[in-house]
């Protein structure tokens, strides 16, 4: 038990420099030890509770370095049924910590992810759909796999009036015009 609460003083005090960083005015990204990467990857694992995985979502998002095995409880993450805030952090740790990280590696998007993806494209909420979208951007060639979803989920025009609707149709275009060339190959 007292691991634990150690543990958990361990990321509300992160959290809170953090918080610090960015109130004032810098962008909060903080260089963990790998104990401590460790500890936040294990948490992040662990965890099913909005408000703890909020903090620990912010804590993936500020890590200054990539870390690969933040990947696999992303993926969890992404899969649960959670606020949409929640689900657009997660996006942008899942950005982070895989896609980049993969890059780095020079290794492909898993399958899993991508389906991932694909299903985040079909929410209510089209904010969750405009960042799974600019996720889906940089997947780079990988991203063609979205082509054939597009025209399900594109807004009609009398959903444009709604900023993130319009993001959402600007992006698909041009996803559409870049991948064009896979499309007739």
């Amino acid at each position: 038990m007292h691991r634990h609460s150690s543990v958990r003083m361990k990321i509300d005090e992160l959290y809170k420099k953090i918080l610090k960083g960015i109130e004032a005015g810098g962008r909060g990204l903080l260089r963990y030890s790998p104990e401590e990467l460790e500890e936040i990857s294990l948490a992040l694992e662990k965890s099913t509770d909005p408000k703890e995985l909020e903090k620990l979502l912010c804590l993936v998002e500020h890590s200054a370095s990539l870390y690969a095995p933040f990947e696999k409880s992303l993926l969890k993450i992404l899969q649960l049924d959670l606020p949409d805030h929640l689900k657009i952090f997660a996006l942008n740790c899942a950005r982070k910590h895989i896609m980049q990280a993969r890059a780095q590696k020079g290794h492909r998007l898993d399958f899993e992810f991508l389906e991932i993806l694909k299903k985040l494209l079909y929410s209510k909420n089209p904010e969750v759909v405009e960042w799974t979208l600019r996720t889906i951007e940089e997947c780079g060639n990988q991203g063609v796999y979205f082509l054939k979803e597009f025209d399900k989920i594109k807004p009609a025009p009398w959903k444009w009036f709604n900023a993130h609707q319009r993001a959402v149709r600007e992006i698909i275009a041009m996803l559409e015009r870049r991948w064009s060339r896979f499309e007739r190959s």
